[in-house]
């Protein structure tokens, strides 16, 4: 699969699961590897896609915006 393809996956599911650790799980990456590709794809967007906290991840609005409905 395109790196590039790999990237956009990872962002929509930590999206939808909330979760790099869970959205790892799902993908077979470890949560450091979902971190790094959603990093990777906003610096190489020019942005923040995804706010992180303890509680897990949720969309920015540019995200959002990103992401489909």
């Amino acid at each position: 699969m395109d790196s590039a393809l790999m990237k956009y996956r990872a962002f929509l599911t930590a999206a939808t699961m909330g979760s790099f650790t869970r959205a790892g799980e799902a993908l077979g990456y470890s949560q450091s590897g979902i971190s790094r590709m959603i990093a990777d794809l906003e610096r190489e967007w020019g942005v923040k896609l995804l706010e992180r906290d303890r509680g897990g991840v949720r969309l920015t609005s540019e995200g959002h915006e990103l992401a489909p409905a």
